[in-house]
């Protein structure tokens, strides 16, 4: 019995030890990617981020924010913009891969998404959904491979 725990282990080691370097190498990669890519803070105009490995969120409070874009692999993010009230639209762009975003926002919002990829998109019950990107408060667009994106009000 022992002999075969042992062979067990033996056979196991090399695919765990390969496992733990993936992962560290994806966290590196992200943590450099981040470093030359993210722009903006949470009072910018302008923000993008780059994550792996972890969860991020952002709150942002300037109401003449324009562009949010994420870049996601292995990580969820949490854009929270019941903050803001007037806005002349926000265009928000995420690329996930094995990851996602929670998006809250006003209940009285119009949001218009595009979806492509495998996994999904979906909103509240409680949000208008509109058809012309033109007329939306937030406008969504999202390329995900295991991931997706979900709208609700806040």
């Amino acid at each position: 019995m022992a002999v075969r725990i042992l062979r067990t282990a033996r056979r196991l080691l090399p695919w765990l030890a390969g496992w733990l370097a993936f992962q560290g190498v994806v966290a590196v990669a992200g943590r450099v990617l981040a470093a030359r890519f993210d722009e903006g803070d949470d009072s910018s105009t302008e923000i993008r981020r780059v994550f792996t490995m972890g969860g991020l969120q952002l709150t942002p409070t300037n109401p003449e924010v324009s562009r949010i874009e994420m870049d996601l692999g292995m990580a969820g993010g949490e854009i929270d913009l019941t903050g803001l009230k007037e806005t002349n639209g926000i265009d928000l762009t995420v690329r996930a891969v094995m990851g996602g975003v929670a998006v809250k926002v006003p209940p009285d919002w119009r949001v218009w998404s595009q979806f492509r990829g495998v996994g999904g998109i979906g909103t509240d019950g409680g949000l208008t959904r509109c058809h012309d990107e033109h007329n939306a408060d937030l406008r969504v667009r999202a390329l995900a491979v295991f991931g997706g994106i979900g709208v609700e009000a806040g």
